[in-house]
């Protein structure tokens, strides 16, 4: 504790002494923070072309920024890793003021502080463009060239490919972020703070258009931790023991979750204030036994195991018995709801019993709803194209259609652990740690609205709770993995994980750091694709219902219905799993005496041909196969030793798919194509192992751009005049221009929040609450304005400075436009891991968490 403190207090972080903002250094030669960024770093040239259409001044045309005053008093210093430039001595304000502003007061963050080091480029000057032209790993190289699309090689007609050569990569000009170490428990969070977004049964909203898969050069980034710090509130009992059973919110009359406790404000240094993120806490030495319990909620099955963790030592079970299932044990159950017209839950799961009808179809008046987890997935993602998804009940949102599934799986675990465990369950639910599986191509909407489903259907007591960690798919299979002796791997060894499921397939390549204790990081930018298991059943339903319009029935035959659900099921249950391309014939007992030759049926049977069967697996495969010649290239790029490439996943069972992935790949690795032998339950034990043994993953490389929007110093002929705003100071700033703060392609490491520095110089009287827009770019060069097109909004942050007080607690600043204050203040953003998190630091003081309301 105490180095860390120690390393802490570095930061400049501890108890307020001073009501005085937070200045640098001793004056010397430095730039005027302008409206709407910090400081200025020292002027460098211009490294990099810009990627305005406008050329940029060169550096000797700028005018020169003039330092700003220092506060009345000063109070220590909030250092960083890297030592900012020191400010300057005071200046006058100029005498001819512009035209008079508004009194609202404006807004955007600071430019991140580069490290003095000669391995990253220098920082743009203020107002420049920031470019970023070098190439990003994971581009398609010409080396290898992929067979055709609809071109599947049999296991005669394999294919020589010749391996492509390694290359390498010149390194992104990227700005370093300040960073810092987030191990102390216990922030506390501002009163007005609330845990209402999204609110009980309400949707995420949806985002901006989608990308087509074509366009699809990654994923959003993999987020960390939006689960509140531990310890909080300080010494404050939790009422009532585990959440009720009575269903969640809306589901037969269950009471809504409750938010946030209202805390009186109390000043906390940032040493006491800051958490680690809910997917750190886990992993460290226990010396005693907890339960852990990992989910795959996935898009066609879904799974639960559960382990005792001791040590970081323990064995997974799953939980195989399920109601409705009878003595037929089952690792996976089908991810599948039936409403009744009340929209009542009539039917979940293997237990289907009471919503079928003898036909196999629903009775009447009941819906069936399948695929919902794909619903929560496009809530705002930019990744996945729309695709005909059944429809949701009247009156039901996705989060709401989730979470009646989740309360059902959480009944049938409960009675299951009950059952197994007796007693000892009964002591330790209270305390059960959950580990969810999400896609890795998830974003952070759809990850927010996964969170927000298994609140209200009781996992958890409340938002305030944070017993849950959402986990990548990837990783999960990873951890398990690592745990089986199947991967052989050295140090800077390349693994690449195929992760295929029901609704989308990921792929991720991590680099081995070291090998005991086991340790990796990502070495590409993931990718992926929803091109699971659910895109065969949409191509195998179209030639089913082409067959069955050739029987010319009138419509709503029970005829009809009966061949279209046996056909269905057999088709999930048999012939997706067995299909090898062989020329075999699939027969399915339809249970009719009538024959319809010319649908195929006789003798009580329905034939599909093994070229029918094929039609429904070759654009999914050729979609898959073309992600993983995609990473290939990337991780030879990167100049690593490719050892294995693993398989799993529901979809990754299917032998088809798996002997397609060995004779696609370059001959070289066409040995390293392995599969578990329990490739189905991979995600769900490793979601166990992850909340076992300490997190394995060191690093990550982001997919995206993340920027804000800045108000820089208007340039004439520079910034388009239509951006001209006024400001308090008398000096005209240009609005919209953008300051990246993480790089696309760049290496995150896991654990360490990027700091975002604000200033707003705000009227007398103003409010201390803003808010300010993240936003996120997919090509390899960002634009330079937020208003480009191709720059997406991802999440608004509110920050809630009102316990501080404008008058005495910032400096005021008298100019012949009138008086006006300097607010600064920084957030911490967590964009690392599974979740999303944003903490409020004023003046070296944590204020709390900041309100996320995902675009």
């Amino acid at each position: 504790m105490s180095s860390l403190n120690t390393r802490l207090k570095a930061f400049g972080f501890g108890k307020r002494k001073s009501t005085a903002s937070i200045q640098g250094p001793p004056p010397t030669n430095q730039q005027q923070p302008v409206y709407g960024i910090s400081a200025a770093p020292p002027q460098i040239p211009q490294q990099f072309p810009s990627p305005s259409p406008h050329p940029t001044p060169p550096p000797g045309q700028q005018q020169p920024l003039q330092p700003h005053p220092p506060p009345p008093s000063q109070t220590p210093q909030l250092q960083t890793l890297h030592q900012q430039p020191p400010l300057g001595p005071p200046q006058q304000p100029p005498q001819q003021p512009p035209p008079q502003p508004s009194p609202a007061d404006l807004q955007g963050p600071l430019p991140p502080v580069p490290p003095p080091t000669s391995a990253s480029p220098p920082a743009a000057h203020i107002g420049a463009p920031i470019s970023t032209t070098s190439p990003v790993p994971g581009q398609p190289s010409s080396a290898f060239t992929p067979p055709p699309v609809g071109a599947l090689q049999q296991p005669q007609q394999q294919q020589q490919q010749q391996q492509p050569p390694p290359f390498g990569l010149t390194p992104l000009g990227i700005q370093q972020p300040v960073i810092m170490n987030p191990n102390v428990p216990g922030a506390p969070r501002p009163p007005s703070y609330t845990a209402g977004y999204p609110p009980a049964g309400a949707p995420v909203p949806g985002g901006p258009p989608r990308a087509p898969p074509s366009q699809m050069a990654g994923g959003p980034p993999p987020i960390n931790t939006g689960a509140p710090v531990p310890g909080y509130p300080p010494q404050m009992q939790i009422p009532g023991g585990p959440p009720a059973m009575g269903g969640p919110p809306g589901y037969n009359g269950a009471p809504q979750p409750q938010g946030y406790a209202q805390v009186p404000p109390q000043p906390q240094p940032v040493a006491a204030g800051y958490g680690r993120p809910a997917a750190e806490v886990e992993g460290s030495s226990r010396s005693k036994a907890q339960l852990i319990v990992g989910i795959d909620f996935g898009t066609t099955f879904s799974g639960v195991a559960f382990a005792f963790a001791t040590n970081n030592e323990a064995k997974e079970d799953i939980i195989t018995e399920w109601p409705g299932a009878g003595s037929y044990t089952k690792q996976k159950i089908p991810t599948v709801l039936y409403y009744d017209q009340y929209q009542k839950v009539v039917g979940w799961g293997p237990d289907i019993a009471d919503a079928l009808a003898p036909t196999g179809y629903p009775k009447a008046g009941v819906q069936k709803v399948e695929w919902f987890k794909l619903q929560l997935m496009l809530s705002g993602n930019t990744y996945i194209d729309p695709i005909n998804l059944p429809p949701l009940p009247p009156g039901k949102s996705e989060i709401d259609v989730a979470a009646d599934y989740l309360f059902k799986l959480r009944q049938a675990m409960r009675a299951a652990l009950q059952k197994t465990l007796g007693e000892v369950f009964n002591r330790e639910e209270r305390n059960i740690r959950y580990y969810l599986t999400v896609p890795a191509i998830w974003n952070d909407a759809g990850k927010a609205a996964t969170r927000a489903a298994a609140i209200q259907a009781g996992f958890l007591r409340d938002e305030n709770d944070n017993r849950l960690t959402l986990v990548s798919e990837p990783e999960a299979a990873a951890l398990f993995c690592s745990k089986t002796g199947l991967l052989k791997l050295k140090v800077h060894d390349a693994l690449l994980i195929v992760d295929c499921g029901g609704g989308t397939v990921d792929l991720i390549a991590y680099e081995v750091e070291e090998e005991n204790p086991f340790t990796v990081a990502e070495c590409t930018a993931g990718s992926g694709d929803s091109c699971g298991s659910t895109a065969l059943n949409r191509n195998f339903s179209n030639i089913l219902r082409t067959k069955i319009r050739k029987m010319k029935l009138p419509d709503g035959s029970k005829m009809a219905g009966r061949v279209y659900a046996k056909c269905i099921m057999d088709f999930e249950n048999r012939i997706k799993a067995d299909f090898r391309n062989n020329g075999q014939k699939w027969a399915v007992d339809v249970g009719i005496e009538a024959e319809f030759p010319e649908a195929g049926i006789e003798e009580g049977y329905m034939t599909f041909t093994n070229e029918e069967i094929l039609q429904c697996f070759e654009p999914v495969v050729n979609r898959i196969l073309e992600l993983v010649r995609n990473q290939i290239i990337a991780i030879q790029a990167q100049n690593r030793t490719l050892q294995n490439i693993l398989v799993v996943g529901g979809f990754g069972a299917s032998e088809f798919l798996f002997q397609q992935i060995k004779l696609h790949v370059p001959p070289q690795f066409q040995s390293k194509v392995v599969r578990p032998m329990d490739s189905v339950a991979a995600i769900v034990k490793g979601a166990v192992t992850a909340g076992i043994t300490e997190r394995i993953i060191t690093h990550r490389i982001a997919r995206r751009h993340y920027l804000m929007a800045t108000l820089q110093p208007f340039k004439e002929g520079y910034h388009p005049e239509a951006y001209r705003v006024p400001s308090l100071d008398g000096k005209d700033r240009c609005k919209f221009t953008r300051q990246i703060f993480v790089q696309k392609g760049q290496k995150v490491k896991i654990g360490e929040p990027v700091k975002v520095s604000f200033f707003r110089q705000v009227a007398p009287g103003a409010t201390l609450m803003y808010e300010d827009i993240l936003y996120a770019c997919d090509d390899d060069v960002c634009p330079e304005y937020t208003k480009d097109p191709r720059i997406k909004e991802v999440v608004t942050l509110t920050s809630d400075l009102s316990r501080k007080n404008l008058e005495k607690d910032f400096e005021r600043m008298d100019t012949p436009q009138g008086t006006f204050y300097r607010v600064y203040f920084d957030i911490y953003l967590t964009l690392d891991g599974s979740e999303f998190s944003a903490e409020l630091v004023c003046q070296g003081e944590v204020m709390g968490r900041c309100r996320a309301r995902f675009r």
